[in-house]
């Protein structure tokens, strides 16, 4: 007969599920930022006299930069931890998201394209090393579940805001809203990370 072995778990669940959701919060707006700007392709194409192919090119912008910018963080990461890189990337998306809004030309929506892969680029490194180092190993299971879980959130709030702030109000206005939520995450996460 063989025994499962028992994970004793002595460090409390209000100290894992606080890492969590910080985590989570910050994988959200990271999943958030990335369907900022497709959301609003109709409206940018008229504003910017540009064709779909172009915005969309925009997004090769931001994933071809968000993908180099994670191999790189990963090791930043290692070097200075990952809260400092975490603020910098939040920090980032919020400051993109506000060029957005302000943008007079495509060639300025291409280059806050560059800045927000850039913030984007680091979560999963800080993500995932704070979930290793700060969560149980009898939690981690869950600690990724949730992490998945609030991605996938970003992706569906990112359209429901911006599209329905557009219709009420104008694009910038939804825009700028979306850096309100960068910054908001940000200053939230200046409360100590357990």
């Amino acid at each position: 007969m063989t025994t499962v072995p028992t994970l004793n778990n002595s460090v409390p669940l209000s100290r894992d599920a606080g890492v969590i959701g910080l985590v989570g919060l910050a994988h959200m707006v990271s999943h958030f930022s990335q369907l900022l700007l497709p959301s609003l392709f109709p409206w940018l194409k008229d504003e910017f006299s540009v064709n779909y192919a172009q915005l969309g090119f925009l997004m090769t912008i931001f994933f071809v930069v968000s993908c180099a910018v994670q191999t790189v963080s990963g090791f930043v990461v290692d070097r200075f931890g990952p809260r400092p890189i975490l603020f910098a990337g939040l920090g980032l998306v919020g400051c993109a998201t506000l060029g957005y809004a302000i943008s007079t030309s495509y060639w300025m929506l291409a280059g806050f394209s560059v800045l927000a892969g850039i913030g984007n680029g680091v979560f999963h490194p800080v993500d995932y090393t704070l979930l290793n180092r700060k969560v149980s190993a009898s939690r981690l299971g869950h600690a990724y579940s949730v992490h998945g879980i609030t991605g996938s959130l970003g992706w569906a709030l990112s359209p429901a805001l911006v599209v329905s702030l557009t219709l009420a109000y104008s694009w910038r206005v939804a825009l700028m809203a979306a850096a309100l939520v960068a910054f908001a995450v940000l200053v939230g996460f200046h409360a100590p990370v357990p």
